[in-house]
């Protein structure tokens, strides 16, 4: 769960179940109001988890860094999405760390989720702060960032904007010369070395001076107290200069020579103290830059990176041996002495050369990526959980040892509910059903499946599929068809619920796969009040196909709201169905235009011929106006759609006729009906064609001409 998890005071299980609960319940807040069940039952959850950790301490901190949580110095898993969108919204609100005290309350709690939850655009720290302040949040205390940390000179612009993170502003302050908190060097240095470059490769630093690369250099490699840089610290800030851009890398790199030629005692202990590989990679980059180098550093690199070619030439450094980069204490020196090439001869330095010269380019390349892929998290994750199944359906656990692994399992579980990794929640299952069938442990196996079966875990899990579903959606399926009709109710509130599109058509995507199964929940929901419910359980059931359905459809079709009528007509169209076709009939002859529009699209797009009459009827309306020409082209494309011989003697009284003030509009309707074409026989449009090539209208004679190669093809 985090870097160095075991040195975590805290249970980290615990840790992990709280802040996971304390999203739930922000995310609940944000949606529904105070009195709503979901909101009690999250926060009653997340409360709790806190009352367990205050028995733990007397206080709980959490600290931000942009999208990660810390605490105690140590960073939260950082690929667990549930983490990264809590912090995120702490971020937004310029909050470093939130401590939550012994004697919190659910309304202290709701409070904060409520603040937090708000949508305040790019308002100032203060403003956010000046919110809290006006709340009764006694045993909730806030940290901001301290924007206080940096001036600027009047009527100069800042680059960076309110939503710059601290590390930013650090970077930035640094740069500037703004920052004026006395020692920063600290929490500079926590900056990892390729996220410090990001932040300068993204600075605009044309006009900085030489002592502004000085200032990170020293501030990045030294504590205020100490004098003395380190290994360590020489190490760090390499990996910093190598993930620079190339128009940066030679600046700093200028620094970094001319900050470690001022102490050439530190200078000689921390370059001893790195590997001859690292020496000679900062020459390279050296030389890749044709820096000048001062004298005595130069001397003192070359002295390290110089290797013996052959006999018993060698380097000493401090009165040790440099053999082949490897370094050879004092005693063992004088034990070898004057007998040295015995025990390394000439034959031991050409294998040694061979090695050096071999490239395994290309023939190592599978082989290093199976590795990587073998220590990859996600890999280890997997092997481990395989493990875990393998040993529960195994028949060598006693009844302690299955109890201990049946809790590991539910570790697992939950972890895998939030990253998305449902196969692993499935297989689990399979295992567990499997054991309860042998008889294997059968009451252990049975009051876990219970637990999972659940309405509370079937309700986290569709709050997971919220999160992470629509990243494998097949497994997703196959976790809800484990749970058949049980689940569908809590996906359809969960639809209900969703404000987001996308997620919404992930949401009905998978309760389309359940087909007829969903006709009985779909038929209760069509008595919800809210318009929106009615609509989507509507289409659903047009989804299903079921003639079952219709009578339940039928009354709906003359619904108030025409997005619930249209939707009820779909269906019944579907099944081809009587009544929908005469409640289509009576729409197109609605003094609305809008209603008319969405009857003739759905005329053509359900090809609905026995409407053609009543279309037709419409090409027949004199013409008024320019807007009644406009108002047959959708008549023509329906008419085109459903592709019925019939329109064809209308169509050819249009192309015929003339109109001196509609011109342009008339020539629209002529290239409507020759785009239309294409549907009928085309025998029967032969002669429209073959007019059409001798037309004045470019497109009307293109096409014509595609459509005769058509026919002659």
């Amino acid at each position: 769960m985090a870097d160095k998890e075991e040195k975590i005071p805290l249970d980290a299980r615990l840790l992990s179940d709280a802040i996971i609960e304390l999203n739930i319940s922000r995310r609940n807040v944000s949606i529904y109001p105070r009195d709503h069940p979901s909101v009690d039952k999250s926060l009653s959850k997340a409360f709790e988890y806190m009352q367990k950790l205050f028995e733990l301490r007397p206080d709980i901190t959490l600290a931000v860094a942009k999208d990660i949580l810390i605490i105690d110095d140590y960073y939260l898993d950082k690929k667990n999405p549930v983490y990264r969108e809590f912090a995120l919204n702490l971020s937004r609100m310029h909050i470093t760390h939130v401590t939550f005290v012994t004697g919190l309350t659910k309304d202290e709690l709701y409070e904060f989720h409520k603040l937090i939850s708000e949508k305040l655009g790019d308002a100032p720290v203060e403003t956010v702060k000046e919110m809290f302040r006006e709340r009764s949040m006694v045993h909730i205390r806030i940290g901001f960032i301290d924007y206080g940390a940096f001036s600027f000179e009047e009527g100069k612009i800042a680059k960076e904007t309110a939503n710059v993170q601290l590390w930013e502003r650090y970077v930035y302050g640094l740069l500037e010369g703004t920052l004026q908190t006395g020692d920063m060097s600290s929490e500079l240095q926590e900056i990892p070395p390729d996220v410090l470059a990001r932040l300068l490769n993204k600075s605009a630093i044309d006009d900085f001076r030489e002592e502004t690369y000085d200032r990170v250099i020293t501030t990045y490699m030294r504590r205020s107290s100490d004098t003395a840089f380190s290994s360590q610290d020489l190490k760090r800030l390499m990996d910093f200069i190598n993930d620079l851009k190339p128009e940066l890398k030679k600046q700093f790199l200028t620094s970094t020579v001319r900050t470690i030629s001022k102490d050439m005692a530190s200078a000689y202990k921390a370059l001893g103290g790195i590997s001859i590989d690292e020496v000679i990679e900062l020459l390279n980059a050296i030389n890749d830059q044709k820096m000048v180098v001062p004298e005595a550093l130069k001397n003192l690199l070359d002295r390290l990176s110089s290797l013996p070619q052959d006999g018993t030439d060698s380097l000493s450094l401090d009165g040790s041996l440099i053999v082949d980069d490897i370094f050879i204490a004092p005693d063992i020196v004088n034990l070898l002495s004057s007998n040295f090439e015995s025990f390394v001869s000439e034959t031991y330095h050409k294998e040694i050369q061979k090695l050096l010269e071999y490239s395994a380019t290309g023939t190592a390349s599978a082989e290093l990526a199976k590795a990587l892929q073998e220590f990859d998290d996600d890999h280890i994750e997997r092997d481990f959980n395989y493990a875990v199944t393998e040993l529960l359906a195994s028949e060598i656990l006693a009844e302690d040892e299955y109890l201990f692994f049946l809790d590991i399992l539910k570790e697992q579980i939950d972890q895998f509910l939030w990253t998305g990794q449902y196969r692993y929640i499935l297989k689990a299952f399979q295992v567990l059903e499997s054991n309860i069938g042998r008889n294997r442990f059968a009451e252990l196996s049975s009051e876990r499946i219970f637990s999972y079966q659940s309405p509370e875990f079937i309700v986290t899990l569709v709050n997971s599929f919220k999160l992470v579903g629509r990243q494998t959606r097949d497994e997703a399926w196959h976790l809800c068809e484990y749970y058949g009709e049980k689940i569908i109710p809590v996906l359809i509130d969960a639809l209900i619920e969703e404000t987001s599109q996308t997620t919404r058509r992930f949401f009905m995507g998978l309760l389309q796969m359940f087909g007829d199964r969903l006709i009985p929940e779909t038929i209760r929901r069509l008595g919800d009040n809210r318009w929106f419910v009615k609509r989507n359980m509507l289409y659903l059931l047009g989804e299903c196909g079921s003639k079952e359905v219709l009578p339940h459809v039928r009354p709906y079709c003359r619904h108030e709201n025409r997005k619930v009528s249209f939707e009820a007509i779909k269906c019944l169209l579907n099944a081809g169905d009587r009544y929908g076709i005469q409640a289509l009939e009576d729409y197109l002859r609605s003094d609305s235009r809008d209603v008319v529009d969405q009857a003739i699209a759905l005329a053509g797009s359900f090809r609905i011929r026995e409407v053609v009459p009543t279309l037709l009827q419409m090409l027949k309306k004199r013409v008024m106006s320019g807007a009644d020409l406009y108002d047959k082209m959708p008549v023509v494309r329906a008419l085109g759609e459903i592709g019925d011989p019939r329109a064809i003697d209308r169509l050819r009284v249009l192309l015929s006729g003339k109109s001196l003030l509609f011109k342009q509009t008339a020539e629209k309707l002529k290239e409507e009906i020759y785009r239309t074409l294409k549907y009928y026989p085309l025998a029967d449009v032969k002669a429209i064609i073959e007019a059409g090539l001798k037309s004045r209208n470019e497109y009307i004679r293109e096409e014509s001409l595609r459509l005769n190669k058509d026919e002659a093809g």
